[in-house]
């Protein structure tokens, strides 16, 4: 059985908005916020990882090049590194202050990077890739953890708890699975979603969990039971990408609707609504002053009010 497709058709291109020469070319599929506040790494289908200062508003510089369509980018928690993740199958881990590399990591025969997350104490980093497989690195050694497999579909999402002892994938059918990072022990499998899910975080007690998917909701779980707590309900479109405030108060989630929306965790109400309608919203991120950040089809990243309202170009992407 295939199970259907998540991904929205592509609207008609947007109206004229701003460009700059060194935008991105193509979609923004992932954001990451600087540990010190003061830059955003974007990853995107043209195969760029940029990096960029919020502060000044500008390019810093293009972090790397993937050899295919680029999905992933985190800071490492030293605050020095960078490790990213593309269809090529390769991790790897890069300097920001010139984007040398350090260190290629191969995925070989599991396929394309989808999805990329590391242990807080960036000695672990865990992958899903589009065979199915989950694959737990020890960046301390360079070398392979642990090869986990399970998973009947592509992953869709993977998740390290607070404490870096627990892994979390998910995978296109809709499939959540639990994982033990050093032993590689299946903990807990279930079905989560109706169809893919996306953009899984855990919340900082590391016993609860946040999954969205291509059902249109948004489900918090709780991981010693395996039991759905609580639900988010509005968007039109699959829930690609989440992202939890640092005090773990507000949720915020980016859909293929081309809205961003944000949540009160205790109440499950949405706080604000941000419509991009220039397409779908692939990635999402607090900026460190609290407002909202997104990127998508349109090549731009977006810095939004958190309250509310419309949205302003943070960073353009480039000439059509």
């Amino acid at each position: 059985v295939i199970p259907p497709p998540t991904v929205a058709p592509l609207p008609p291109p947007p109206p004229a908005a701003p460009t700059q020469p060194d935008g991105h070319r193509d979609a923004v599929v992932w954001l990451a916020v600087a540990p010190d506040g003061r830059s955003i790494m974007s990853a995107s289908t043209d195969r760029v990882i940029k990096l960029w200062d919020i502060g000044g508003k500008q390019l810093i510089r293009n972090l790397g090049v993937h050899k295919d369509m680029a999905r992933t980018a985190l800071y490492m928690p030293d605050g020095v590194s960078a490790l990213t993740g593309g269809d090529d199958g390769e991790i790897v881990l890069r300097k920001l202050a010139d984007g040398a590399v350090l260190h290629v990591f191969q995925a070989g025969q599991n396929g394309g990077v989808n999805k990329l997350a590391i242990s807080p104490d960036g000695k672990r980093a865990v992958s899903g890739h589009d065979t199915g497989n989950v694959i737990v690195w020890d960046l301390v050694n360079n070398s392979v953890l642990h090869v986990l497999t399970g998973h009947d579909w592509s992953i869709s999402a993977v998740a390290v708890s607070p404490d870096g002892k627990q892994a979390l994938s998910g995978s296109i059918d809709g499939t959540l699975k639990l994982w033990d990072v050093e032993s590689g022990k299946q903990l807990r499998s279930w079905h989560g979603h109706e169809q893919g899910t996306y953009g899984a975080v855990f919340i900082a007690d590391g016993h609860h969990l946040i999954t969205g998917s291509g059902d249109l909701t948004i489900k918090v779980w709780d991981l010693d039971s395996g039991r759905e707590v609580k639900r988010f309900e509005g968007h039109e479109g699959t829930v690609y990408a989440l992202a939890l405030s640092a005090d773990g108060k507000r949720l915020l989630s980016g859909s293929l609707d081309g809205t961003a929306r944000l949540w009160d965790m205790e109440t499950g109400n949405q706080i604000a609504m941000f419509n991009s309608q220039t397409g779908p919203i692939y990635a999402v991120a607090f900026a460190p002053d609290g407002t909202v950040l997104t990127g998508g089809y349109d090549r731009a990243i977006r810095d939004w009010p958190a309250a509310g309202g419309d949205g302003v170009v943070l960073f353009a992407g480039a000439p059509g």
